[in-house]
């Protein structure tokens, strides 16, 4: 009895250790966090593809042209301002699938069978250290210790990512910022852009000489097209701007986050006992 009193923190350390090697191999946290970042890479990818796609018919529709007598109206410069910042998000959408490929790297290294062989030997060493002393050993026993915390930290920490990932985003960002709805608008954009694109080229191609003719004087015409591409990318630049928030705090933000408190939690270890 007096012997667990003297050493009951040992005791609760090894305790703790059998939990986490048992939650290091039974793969609990893992199965659901690789899931979740699997799908925020699939969505992203979507979404990338939903942004060139919209850039793609964007480009088409501003080399259509409507002649007036007297000089050339690019219709597709109503698009500029909405091409440019699909462009900017296209950029945001390539750095949001790079940090998710990365979490995706950073999640198949610690969970995978070495690793977890690595942290199990080096729990099983620092228990064994605690009741087992060898001459001079301080400084090799602390080094030890450090590095095997941080192990720890990584192994469960890097899973956790995408768990916190959802909870934010379900929580935080989600009611305003709803990706998929967000991207179906996009998609929606898209299609109004092209069908707009589609029909003055049909109707350019199907026209008569004088149905030409005549359209050449009239203004109502010009205008009518102009409105049509205005309508068509109404709130557009709302719905991009929307993601690239809900993209930069889900797969930017929040990672940069836990490599802030990466750095200062193996800062923090490390100095100990300085």
């Amino acid at each position: 009895m007096q012997f667990l009193k003297t050493h009951w923190n040992k005791f609760l350390i090894l305790i703790l250790s059998i939990t986490i090697i048992f939650f290091a191999f039974s793969y609990t946290l893992d199965v659901k966090g690789k899931e979740l970042v699997d799908n925020s890479f699939k969505e992203a990818v979507i979404v990338f593809g939903s942004a060139k796609a919209l850039n793609a018919v964007i480009s088409l529709a501003q080399g259509t042209e409507l002649d007036l007598p007297f000089f050339t109206v690019a219709i597709g410069e109503v698009l500029d301002p909405v091409n440019d910042l699909v462009e900017q998000f296209s950029l945001v959408m390539l750095a949001s699938m790079v940090s998710l490929g990365i979490q995706k790297i950073m999640m198949n290294f610690v969970t995978n069978d070495i690793y977890n062989y690595i942290l199990f030997f080096s729990v099983i060493v620092l228990n064994l250290w605690m009741f087992y002393r060898f001459s001079k050993d301080e400084r090799f026993r602390t080094l030890f210790f450090k590095i095997s915390v941080i192990l720890i930290f990584l192994r469960f920490a890097v899973p956790l990512i995408g768990l916190v990932n959802e909870f934010a985003y379900n929580s935080f960002v989600k009611q305003d910022y709803n990706i998929s709805q967000l991207n179906e608008s996009i998609v929606k954009v898209k299609e109004d852009v092209n069908e707009v694109t589609k029909n003055t080229i049909e109707h350019k191609e199907n026209s008569s000489f004088f149905n030409k003719v005549a359209e050449k004087f009239d203004s109502n015409y010009y205008a009518k097209k102009v409105d049509e591409y205005k309508k068509a990318v109404d709130s557009s630049s709302e719905y991009i701007v929307a993601l690239i928030i809900a993209f930069v705090f889900q797969t930017i933000l929040l990672p940069l986050i836990f490599l802030f408190i990466l750095y200062h939690f193996v800062r923090g270890i490390f100095n100990l006992g300085k």
